[in-house]
Protein backbone atom coordinates (compact mmCIF):
# COMPACT_ATOMS: atom_id res chain seq x y z
CA UNK A 1 0.00 0.00 0.00
CA UNK A 2 1.41 3.37 -1.06
CA UNK A 3 1.87 5.74 1.89
CA UNK A 4 1.32 9.04 0.14
CA UNK A 5 -0.37 12.13 1.56
CA UNK A 6 -1.34 15.36 -0.15
CA UNK A 7 -1.79 18.52 1.93
CA UNK A 8 -3.65 21.36 0.22
CA UNK A 9 -4.11 24.79 1.73
CA UNK A 10 -6.03 27.99 1.14
CA UNK A 11 -4.32 30.81 3.01
CA UNK A 12 -4.76 34.58 2.96
CA UNK A 13 -2.27 35.78 5.57
CA UNK A 14 0.02 32.72 5.75
CA UNK A 15 -1.39 31.07 8.88
CA UNK A 16 -3.11 28.23 7.00
CA UNK A 17 0.08 27.70 4.98
CA UNK A 18 2.08 27.44 8.21
CA UNK A 19 -0.36 24.86 9.58
CA UNK A 20 -0.30 22.92 6.28
CA UNK A 21 3.50 22.83 6.36
CA UNK A 22 3.32 21.54 9.93
CA UNK A 23 1.00 18.75 8.76
CA UNK A 24 3.53 17.97 6.03
CA UNK A 25 6.42 17.78 8.51
CA UNK A 26 4.43 15.54 10.83
CA UNK A 27 3.51 13.30 7.87
CA UNK A 28 7.17 12.95 6.90
CA UNK A 29 8.04 12.01 10.50
CA UNK A 30 5.47 9.23 10.09
CA UNK A 31 7.25 8.07 6.92
CA UNK A 32 4.69 9.37 4.40
CA UNK A 33 5.67 10.71 1.02
CA UNK A 34 4.04 14.11 1.33
CA UNK A 35 3.43 17.18 -0.81
CA UNK A 36 2.19 20.52 0.54
CA UNK A 37 0.63 22.72 -2.15
CA UNK A 38 -1.55 25.83 -2.32
CA UNK A 39 -4.95 24.81 -3.70
CA UNK A 40 -4.70 27.03 -6.77
CA UNK A 41 -1.21 25.72 -7.57
CA UNK A 42 -2.42 22.13 -7.54
CA UNK A 43 -3.48 20.49 -10.83
CA UNK A 44 -7.04 19.85 -9.72
CA UNK A 45 -7.80 17.38 -12.52
CA UNK A 46 -5.46 14.93 -10.75
CA UNK A 47 -7.47 15.07 -7.51
CA UNK A 48 -9.35 11.97 -8.68
CA UNK A 49 -6.07 10.02 -8.31
CA UNK A 50 -5.41 11.03 -4.70
CA UNK A 51 -6.15 8.54 -1.93
CA UNK A 52 -5.40 10.59 1.20
CA UNK A 53 -5.76 14.37 1.40
CA UNK A 54 -5.66 16.88 4.24
CA UNK A 55 -7.08 20.31 3.39
CA UNK A 56 -6.33 23.37 5.52
CA UNK A 57 -8.60 26.31 4.72
CA UNK A 58 -8.85 29.78 6.20
CA UNK A 59 -12.01 31.86 6.12
CA UNK A 60 -11.47 35.53 5.29
CA UNK A 61 -13.71 38.57 5.61
CA UNK A 62 -17.39 37.68 5.68
CA UNK A 63 -17.08 33.99 4.91
CA UNK A 64 -14.90 34.29 1.81
CA UNK A 65 -12.33 31.80 0.59
CA UNK A 66 -8.67 32.91 0.39
CA UNK A 67 -7.33 34.24 -2.93
CA UNK A 68 -5.12 31.17 -3.50
CA UNK A 69 -8.16 28.88 -3.27
CA UNK A 70 -10.66 30.61 -5.57
CA UNK A 71 -9.95 28.64 -8.78
CA UNK A 72 -9.87 25.31 -6.91
CA UNK A 73 -13.17 26.14 -5.23
CA UNK A 74 -14.89 27.23 -8.47
CA UNK A 75 -13.89 23.91 -10.04
CA UNK A 76 -15.27 21.89 -7.12
CA UNK A 77 -18.58 23.76 -7.32
CA UNK A 78 -19.17 22.82 -10.98
CA UNK A 79 -22.59 21.22 -11.28
CA UNK A 80 -21.49 18.72 -13.95
CA UNK A 81 -19.06 16.89 -11.63
CA UNK A 82 -20.26 13.31 -11.03
CA UNK A 83 -21.36 12.58 -7.45
CA UNK A 84 -18.84 9.72 -7.28
CA UNK A 85 -15.89 11.56 -8.83
CA UNK A 86 -13.87 11.51 -5.57
CA UNK A 87 -15.09 8.15 -4.27
CA UNK A 88 -11.53 6.80 -3.96
CA UNK A 89 -10.40 9.71 -1.77
CA UNK A 90 -10.23 9.88 2.02
CA UNK A 91 -9.92 13.37 3.43
CA UNK A 92 -9.87 15.60 6.48
CA UNK A 93 -10.54 19.35 6.55
CA UNK A 94 -9.05 21.72 9.10
CA UNK A 95 -10.50 25.23 9.17
CA UNK A 96 -8.91 28.38 10.53
CA UNK A 97 -11.32 31.15 11.45
CA UNK A 98 -12.36 33.81 13.91
CA UNK A 99 -15.53 33.33 15.95
CA UNK A 100 -16.05 37.10 16.23
CA UNK A 101 -17.33 36.88 12.63
CA UNK A 102 -20.82 35.59 11.89
CA UNK A 103 -19.63 33.11 9.23
CA UNK A 104 -17.08 31.40 11.47
CA UNK A 105 -15.03 28.84 9.50
CA UNK A 106 -17.62 28.99 6.72
CA UNK A 107 -15.12 27.97 4.02
CA UNK A 108 -13.96 24.80 5.83
CA UNK A 109 -17.55 23.73 6.53
CA UNK A 110 -18.58 24.22 2.88
CA UNK A 111 -15.44 22.46 1.60
CA UNK A 112 -16.09 19.48 3.88
CA UNK A 113 -19.71 19.23 2.67
CA UNK A 114 -18.77 19.57 -0.99
CA UNK A 115 -16.15 16.81 -0.84
CA UNK A 116 -18.75 14.51 0.74
CA UNK A 117 -21.18 15.38 -2.09
CA UNK A 118 -18.50 14.32 -4.60
CA UNK A 119 -18.20 10.89 -2.96
CA UNK A 120 -15.08 11.38 -0.86
CA UNK A 121 -14.88 9.80 2.61
CA UNK A 122 -14.24 11.97 5.66
CA UNK A 123 -11.85 10.23 8.06
CA UNK A 124 -12.34 12.88 10.73
CA UNK A 125 -14.78 15.65 11.67
CA UNK A 126 -13.95 19.06 10.28
CA UNK A 127 -11.61 20.94 12.64
CA UNK A 128 -12.74 24.47 13.49
CA UNK A 129 -9.80 26.41 14.89
CA UNK A 130 -10.58 29.81 16.39
CA UNK A 131 -8.33 32.86 16.61
CA UNK A 132 -10.44 34.11 19.52
CA UNK A 133 -9.65 31.12 21.76
CA UNK A 134 -7.44 31.96 24.76
CA UNK A 135 -4.79 29.59 23.40
CA UNK A 136 -5.33 30.64 19.77
CA UNK A 137 -5.92 28.20 16.90
CA UNK A 138 -3.56 25.63 18.43
CA UNK A 139 -6.23 24.83 21.04
CA UNK A 140 -8.05 23.00 18.21
CA UNK A 141 -5.18 22.27 15.81
CA UNK A 142 -3.08 20.24 18.30
CA UNK A 143 -5.74 17.72 19.42
CA UNK A 144 -7.21 17.57 15.90
CA UNK A 145 -3.82 16.55 14.47
CA UNK A 146 -3.24 14.00 17.24
CA UNK A 147 -6.55 12.33 16.39
CA UNK A 148 -5.82 12.55 12.66
CA UNK A 149 -2.54 10.65 12.99
CA UNK A 150 -4.13 7.94 15.15
CA UNK A 151 -6.78 7.39 12.47
CA UNK A 152 -4.35 7.56 9.54
CA UNK A 153 -1.87 5.14 11.10
CA UNK A 154 -4.64 2.57 11.56
CA UNK A 155 -5.19 2.49 7.78
CA UNK A 156 -1.57 3.19 6.81
CA UNK A 157 0.63 1.55 9.45
CA UNK A 158 4.33 2.28 9.57
CA UNK A 159 6.45 0.03 7.35
CA UNK A 160 8.00 -2.93 9.23
CA UNK A 161 11.13 -2.00 11.14
CA UNK A 162 10.48 1.75 10.99
CA UNK A 163 9.39 4.07 13.76
CA UNK A 164 8.04 7.61 13.86
CA UNK A 165 10.96 10.01 13.53
CA UNK A 166 11.37 11.92 16.80
CA UNK A 167 10.38 15.58 16.83
CA UNK A 168 13.88 16.21 18.23
CA UNK A 169 15.32 15.29 14.82
CA UNK A 170 15.39 18.28 12.49
CA UNK A 171 14.11 17.67 8.96
CA UNK A 172 16.44 18.53 6.08
CA UNK A 173 16.44 22.27 5.31
CA UNK A 174 14.13 23.52 2.58
CA UNK A 175 16.51 26.31 1.60
CA UNK A 176 20.26 26.60 1.26
CA UNK A 177 21.88 29.91 2.12
CA UNK A 178 25.07 30.76 0.27
CA UNK A 179 27.15 33.71 1.40
CA UNK A 180 28.49 35.71 -1.53
CA UNK A 181 31.28 38.23 -0.99
CA UNK A 182 30.07 41.35 -2.83
CA UNK A 183 33.64 42.38 -3.77
CA UNK A 184 34.32 38.97 -5.31
CA UNK A 185 30.91 39.00 -6.98
CA UNK A 186 31.55 42.36 -8.70
CA UNK A 187 34.97 41.24 -10.03
CA UNK A 188 33.62 37.97 -11.38
CA UNK A 189 30.15 39.06 -12.44
CA UNK A 190 30.38 38.14 -16.15
CA UNK A 191 31.95 34.76 -15.38
CA UNK A 192 29.46 33.88 -12.61
CA UNK A 193 26.56 34.73 -14.91
CA UNK A 194 28.04 32.62 -17.69
CA UNK A 195 28.70 29.65 -15.39
CA UNK A 196 25.37 29.92 -13.53
CA UNK A 197 24.94 29.56 -9.76
CA UNK A 198 28.13 28.98 -7.85
CA UNK A 199 30.29 31.25 -10.00
CA UNK A 200 33.58 29.68 -10.94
Amino acid sequence: MERRLLVLYGSQTGTAQDVAERVGREAQRRRFACRVVAMDEYEIATLINERLVVLVAATTGQGDEPDNMKTFWRFLLRKNLPSDSLSQMSFAVLGLGDSSYQKFNFVAKRLHRRLLQLGATAIQNVGLADDQHDLGPDAVVDPWLSTLWEIVLQSYPLPPGLEIISSDVLPPPRYKVIYVDSKMESRHQPQSIQNGPGGE
